[in-house]
């Protein structure tokens, strides 16, 4: 089909056909049209006519029947195996079914007898023809659109798949690592029950493994709730610096462990916020978590809170691994896991960022994360309506 109309607004109409008495006859009844809106050409052989359907500078072609030794229909094959086609009306001396039917397979938008044609008719058929290349276009381009939607939301779910079956690995193997330690940590207690220093060492290796299954057992029930709708808020009016001390004394620890030294530039001022206490405690302490984690021994993390126009604003950098920057748009999907380095393990379940994001949400705020690049640290920034 044509792209452009012709600079006087008229339809083109391209006439196939070997017989010039065809020709005038088509002329004619194109000139009768009302209106004045068709322009008509002419071409008397088969391979131009191949040739002028590939051009697609026309808005319609007539396509005789009979073109010498060869047919209409086979030239509209061959247009086809070059991957051409337009709107094509079929014209014929007389209607014979099996032409019709061939017609029809091809693709052909009308089949016309030249001796019952008359202007009203092929008028008509021009038009019905034009509109219903129009059609099909749409169609075709509807069919690519959403033949490209389903091979994205295809990919989406292979990919969220593939993390689904990476977090079921990491589970079992982040709730079978405390077993070891636990039953090792028995085994000393059957055998030093008169020792008190080995009994008190073995406790407190149960106790503290013990409350490492119970923070992830904790995190699988947010995640449940949270993906069932069901992860509610008790709302008070708080100091963000209170929730903040909160995260600080969960994560201190594992700051200490990591030997990452963190630097505190909280507001002076208060800063207060309708806020779950216990969840915006979460959100932060995951944070500093994450921070610890990924930041090498003798590393800094950074936190601070300012006032921006009618937001609190929570920011932690760290001098960590950083984050590549193919993995930051899908950072707070659930269960996505960035290996940010190749020789240290300290990927978690995938699900604590999801949390993060999820509870920032329900406040009403928005929480982002920047990275320049592995090897050159990491931000998050929280936002929190005042």
């Amino acid at each position: 089909m044509a792209t452009t109309p012709t600079p006087s607004g008229k339809i083109r109409v391209l006439l196939i056909d070997d017989d010039p008495d065809d020709h005038v006859l088509t002329r004619d009844l194109i000139a009768e049209i009302p209106g004045n809106k068709f322009e008509l050409e002419w071409v008397s052989n088969y391979e131009t006519g191949i040739e002028a359907i590939c051009s697609g500078n026309h808005d319609v072609y007539l396509l005789d029947y009979r073109l010498g030794e060869r047919t209409g229909l086979e030239l509209l094959a061959d247009a086809m195996q070059r991957s051409c086609h337009g709107p094509v009306i079929l014209l014929t001396g007389q209607s014979m079914l099996e032409v019709d039917l061939a017609a029809m397979k091809q693709g052909v938008a009308d089949y016309l007898e030249k001796g019952r044609l008359d202007s009203t008719l092929l008028e008509r058929s021009i038009r019905y023809a034009i509109q219903q290349d129009r059609y099909e276009l749409e169609l075709k381009k509807q069919v690519v659109l959403r033949t490209q939607e389903l091979e994205v939301a295809n990919a989406a779910l292979k990919d969220a798949d593939r993390r689904k079956d990476q977090f079921l690995a990491t589970l079992a193997h982040e709730l079978r690592n405390p077993l070891a330690p636990i039953r090792n940590a028995l085994q000393i207690m059957k055998v030093a029950s008169d020792n008190p220093v080995a009994m008190e060492k073995a406790r407190e290796i149960v106790e503290r493994q013990v409350r490492h299954m119970i923070r992830h057992i904790d995190d699988l029930l947010d995640i449940s709730r949270m993906t069932r709708g069901k992860l509610t808020l008790q709302l008070d009016s708080l100091n963000l610096n209170h929730a903040i001390d909160d995260a600080i004394e969960t994560s201190q620890p594992l700051l200490d462990r990591s030997q990452v030294t963190l630097e505190r530039r909280l507001s002076k001022s208060p800063i207060v916020i309708s806020g779950d206490r216990l969840r915006l405690g979460q959100v932060f302490a995951n944070l500093l978590n994450n921070a610890a984690k990924y930041t090498e021994a003798g590393g800094k993390v950074i936190i601070s809170t300012s006032q921006e126009e009618a937001s609190a604003v929570f920011r932690i950098q760290d001098t960590g691994l950083g984050i590549p920057a193919e993995v930051l748009p899908q950072i707070f999907d659930l269960f996505t896991q960035v290996n940010r380095t190749l020789n240290r393990s300290q990927g978690g379940l995938g699900i604590g960022l999801a949390l993060v994001d999820q509870i920032v949400k329900l406040h009403g705020g928005t929480v982002s994360a920047k990275s320049e690049g592995i090897g050159k640290g990491t931000e998050f920034v929280v936002r929190l309506p005042i």
